[in-house]
């Protein structure tokens, strides 16, 4: 017989935390309204595109990573190292074409935020279930995600975190994507410092997820309003 999920901790927090994911991008519509910028409800769709083409070219990455049998740790630095010149590099060819000004960069920003909420909960929920099962490879997942440090992300409290950083993430993405209409030649900085984001986020998880989001949130913050007082 197949073992049913029980309604753990874990479970219960992420049927109650699941609306605010959803919620995190609120904010930004209403801001928007607030600093006159238009939201393009087509670009917010071609954000959603821009999101899964920067997904797709790191499938070849993470291919190569497993052909030439790269230890787990390094393998996963690698993938987090490549997030900022796949993500960034879209984000900027994606803009060129559909226009660089203010209103655009906004809803790709956006669109590229939203899916990001439903990977998230995808994420969440799999870690979820992952914590019931008792098999040999889920055992063996578990071992794993320990020796990354991120046993810590089954914490109870984990799905309310994960919905505050959506609203951290947002923010980032909109700010990056507003940065590129003061100059396309911002990339130079906006790549290597979405890479370094990544890798601060996933090494203070490994301390403290609390102090990790705070942080995240704050950055994120940062950026937005950089961008905003720069268009």
């Amino acid at each position: 017989m197949k073992s049913k999920i029980k309604l753990t901790p874990y479970i219960r927090n992420i049927l109650w935390s699941a609306p605010l994911y959803f919620l995190a991008p609120l904010p930004f519509f209403i801001l928007a309204h607030f600093i006159d910028i238009k939201i393009e409800y087509s670009s917010v769709l071609f954000g959603v595109l821009g999101w899964w083409l920067a997904l797709l070219l790191r499938i070849p990455i993470i291919l190569f990573l497993k052909f030439k049998k790269i230890e787990q740790k390094k393998s996963n630095k690698l993938i987090v190292g490549f997030s900022g010149p796949t993500e960034e590099i879209t984000r900027l060819v994606l803009l060129s074409i559909i226009g660089l000004n203010a209103p655009d960069a906004y809803s790709v920003g956006l669109g590229w935020a939203m899916i990001e909420v439903v990977y998230a909960l995808i994420q969440i929920i799999g870690i979820g279930v992952l914590e019931q099962k008792d098999g040999t490879e889920a055992e063996e997942a578990k071992e794993l995600m320990k020796q990354m440090g991120m046993d810590k992300s089954l914490a109870p409290s984990t799905p309310f975190w994960g919905a505050l950083e959506r609203v951290s993430g947002t923010a980032v993405h909109i700010g990056f994507s507003i940065l590129l209409v003061f100059s396309p030649f911002v990339i130079i900085l906006t790549i290597p410092l979405h890479s370094f984001i990544n890798f601060f986020v996933v090494k203070m998880n490994k301390i403290s997820i609390p102090k990790s989001q705070v942080s995240f949130l704050i950055i994120g913050c940062v950026i937005f309003l950089i961008g905003i007082l720069l268009i």
